[in-house]
């Protein structure tokens, strides 16, 4: 096993058991997809199953920020826990720590994952980025690596139609596409990491017309 903890090993496996069951995935950007860390992953968020599909992607298991009531919840905390999640709450305090712990990932070589938006989104659109992201790198090492995940607004996993359950299945393996970006210097702000998501996002939308 290489020395690669058990626990990382069950998430990697994980990941990619769901993205793989339930999505046909085309990566595109590949030469950008970080073999290591430090780095911290920004990209788009329109589904509870979003951070498999990037776990699917990347080698290294990217501890992500997760919102404290998923984090907390009985029936999500064991897993959330082995993949070393990292909960983050609404208040100043809450907010704090994650961030500084999130920082000591950063320095110990870890990769990170933030759905900057801070909530998925209940329009398909992408909206505006949280600036704790910019708190997470200033000063440190490690670049941001812009992700788009397209094609998933329409899968039944979305909250297209004002629902995310309870949706007419339209095919087994949902197509998306996802892509990595360039890296970005620790310096860039939360607007211009979105402006590189949402260019991602264009490219991959004619990405998707080319093979129809």
């Amino acid at each position: 096993m290489n020395g690669t903890p058990l626990s990382d090993l069950l998430v990697r496996l994980a990941c990619r058991l769901v993205a793989r069951l339930l999505f046909r995935i085309r990566i595109l950007g590949t030469e950008h997809i970080p073999s290591g860390g430090p780095a911290l992953l920004v990209s788009n968020h329109l589904t509870y199953l979003d951070a498999f599909l990037i776990g699917a992607c990347v080698r290294p298991v990217v501890r992500f920020l997760v919102w404290k009531p998923y984090y907390e919840h009985k029936l999500l905390n064991w897993g959330l826990r082995i993949g070393k999640a990292i909960p983050i709450g609404t208040g100043p305090y809450s907010a704090a720590r994650a961030i500084e712990r999130a920082r000591r990932e950063l320095e110990r070589g870890q990769l990170l994952g933030i759905f900057a938006e801070g909530s998925i989104s209940r329009t398909g659109e992408l909206l505006p980025f949280k600036r704790g992201l910019e708190a997470i790198v200033r000063g440190l090492d490690a670049p941001i690596i812009p992700v788009h995940l397209g094609g998933l607004w329409e899968s039944v996993f979305s909250f297209e139609g004002g629902r995310f359950s309870w949706k007419r299945l339209r095919r087994l393996r949902h197509p998306v596409v996802i892509s990595f970006g360039p890296p970005l210097p620790p310096s860039s702000t939360a607007t211009e990491a979105r402006q590189a998501v949402a260019q991602l996002g264009a490219m991959a939308l004619v990405a998707r017309g080319s093979r129809q």
